[in-house]
């Protein structure tokens, strides 16, 4: 894995002034963050305004002649920040979010449902043993985000970053007997 950073599909030159810019920024990041944020343990209201403020953030920010680059992850780290701070203020803990993955195909048999929702119960116990920096990693990767970007959201080394998920990868794969 490398740690090269994927670019935006827009230029965000003037992105304090075109509306259009701003608008395909927030499409596209919207999703991706909302679930990076539930899987911290947000309820879904909360994640929806914590990207909301993320954004505004960045409106201000490069209003300001704030850097523009790597936006991406610049949005991921102010938005996993303002997360951290709902949670000390409402003193909460990780909840365990793949409770409600119910993604069952409509021609599944009853059989395989009960499979697939104990499948997905073992892997939301997996993941909750893990520790929380190992979970953050992981979250992110699978968010998409490249373990520079991982290490600028979360402060560490890019080398931290790599034996995290690795180790993370590990745990989860001798929990669930893969």
């Amino acid at each position: 894995m490398s740690g090269e950073t994927l670019p935006l599909r827009l230029p965000l030159l003037r992105f304090g002034t075109r509306e259009g810019e701003a608008t395909a920024l927030y499409r596209e990041l919207r999703k991706p963050l909302v679930r990076y944020l539930r899987c911290l343990g947000l309820s879904s209201d909360e994640a929806q305004d914590v990207v909301q403020d993320a954004f505004v953030s960045l409106q201000r920010h490069l209003a300001a002649g704030g850097s523009q680059e790597n936006i991406r992850s610049w949005l991921y780290r102010v938005a996993h920040n303002q997360a951290r701070n709902r949670q000390t203020s409402y003193d909460r803990r990780f909840s365990a979010p793949l409770g409600e993955v119910d993604r069952m195909s409509d021609e599944a048999t009853p059989e395989r449902v009960v499979l697939e929702k104990e499948r997905f119960r073992r892997l939301g116990e997996a993941i909750q043993l893990l520790s929380e920096r190992e979970r953050e990693c992981l979250l992110l990767r699978g968010g998409g985000l490249r373990y520079r970007e991982i290490g600028e959201v979360l402060g560490i080394p890019i080398s931290t970053v790599g034996d995290t998920v690795e180790r993370a990868i590990k745990k989860l794969a001798e929990q669930c007997n893969v």
